[in-house]
């Protein structure tokens, strides 16, 4: 038995990063009063509050594609912060490096794995179950 099917469902090290990556932002912008940190929640803002006067209608998660450049922006953000500012010191720097591309190389395996969901590509059933799980029957 086999399934096709093209979901939208993201990256999850992409997207859990970025949930956490509005914890981080609010703090700098907050604390150190960093206009990048409070542009980007800016435009999650612009993009997210409107739905709450629209409580009425279903949203569908295709809706979350206008996000995509802020969730972006705000991953970068936090990665930059882990590589470190200029002039930190090499082992600073090397175990920042180190993070940040083992975080880039396993985000791109997970999204290879996803690739034959983005695309709806046949696959079998029992990985569509794997990936997808019971949430989608």
């Amino acid at each position: 038995m086999c399934a096709k099917v093209i979901t939208p469902i993201g990256t999850p090290t992409i997207w859990w990063v970025a949930a956490a990556s509005l914890l981080i932002l609010g703090f700098r912008w907050a604390l150190r009063r960093d206009w990048r940190a409070g542009a980007i929640l800016a435009g999650y803002a612009g993009g997210y509050l409107p739905w709450f006067f629209l409580g009425e209608r279903t949203i569908y998660q295709f809706y979350a594609v206008s996000f995509v450049p802020w969730v972006v922006l705000g991953v970068t953000y936090v990665l930059g912060m882990v590589l470190g500012p200029p002039g930190v010191s090499p082992h600073r720097r090397q175990v920042g490096v180190t993070v940040v591309g083992c975080y880039l190389v396993v985000t791109a395996l997970i999204f290879a794995w996803f690739v034959p969901l983005y695309t709806a590509r046949v696959i079998p059933y029992h990985l569509w179950w794997v990936t997808c799980g019971s949430s989608w029957v």
